[in-house]
């Protein structure tokens, strides 16, 4: 096992079925079901209504969860680096495209074209956000948000600095379920920042304050699981939604539902990543 350092998460994102804030996460984590299970297309503020239009739904959760976590995190979105992550990319528009080329007349929209490769979300998000710093896209099919944080939080311990995590996947259809059966869109962001940079008063507005040991194995030991039954579901709808395993512990280390908790995170066959969570400090 290699130590790869300490960190802290400090903001969070999040949009699904039911799950359009970080209050919502904590309703669900403390058995408060959603009042209204209907998926709603997120509408990001930082992006005008017409290029929203234009960007189609991917793009549009990652932009969102992403303002969100920096928001949360109480950091200037304009400032951070940033690491994007999906399983299998924008399946509407890949779709779209291979049933264009296979017609006779191949006739493609430039504008699907545009925002069919993969890092067309972190560039929605870099002009929303005014950020000029480095951002990296990350797929590891099922394993693609153990994937990311592992960048995320490499790059976090190296820089010593904060490090936006982003993972999103909208649900698919034929043929692309028969791959990746995804049931649901969903999407979560999450700051990662180096150990020792928060305090016990950290800004932010609902109280995510929980430090991370974070080591890599090639054990391969089983992915943990949620503790919270009303998140269990989104987990097996949606590759993106494997990073709730995480954030549902660090909610109740802050909670103090738990005086800590060892979280196991796949990021690729044979490899994990273990983290141990601690809180920081009180809630605000």
């Amino acid at each position: 096992m290699k130590i790869l350092g300490e960190v802290e998460f400090r903001g969070v994102g999040i949009w699904g079925n039911g799950l359009c804030s970080y209050a919502d996460l904590c309703e669900r984590v403390a058995g408060v079901p959603a009042s209204d299970k209907t998926f709603v297309k997120p509408k990001p503020l930082a992006i005008e209504a017409r290029e929203r239009r234009r960007a189609g739904l991917m793009i549009n959760l990652a932009v969102e969860v992403a303002h969100q976590a920096c928001a949360h995190a109480g950091l200037d979105p304009s400032s951070l680096p940033s690491v994007f992550v999906s399983a299998m990319g924008d399946t509407e528009i890949t779709d779209y495209m291979c049933r264009k080329l296979a017609q006779p007349e191949k006739l493609l929209s430039p504008t699907k074209f545009h925002n069919s490769v993969h890092n067309a979300p972190s560039g929605y998000w870099s002009i929303s956000a005014d950020n000029h710093a480095p951002s990296t896209f990350v797929g590891g099919y099922m394993h693609s948000f153990g994937a990311g944080l592992l960048e995320a939080v490499s790059q976090s311990v190296t820089a010593q600095a904060p490090v936006l995590l982003v993972a999103y996947d909208i649900a698919d259809t034929v043929p692309f379920h028969a791959v990746t059966p995804i049931d649901e869109s969903f999407a979560c962001a999450l700051v990662v920042a180096p150990g020792g940079s928060g305090s016990s008063d950290a800004k932010t507005d609902s109280g995510l304050n929980v430090s991370a040991q974070v080591a890599l194995s090639t054990e391969g030991d089983q992915a943990s699981s949620v503790i919270s039954p009303l998140l269990s579901e989104h987990v097996e709808a949606n590759p993106a939604a494997r990073g709730l395993v995480l954030l549902d512990h660090a909610v109740c280390v802050q909670q103090g539902k738990l005086a800590n908790a060892a979280v196991h995170i796949p990021c690729a066959s044979h490899l994990s990543l273990h983290v141990q969570l601690a809180a920081n400090g009180p809630c605000r």
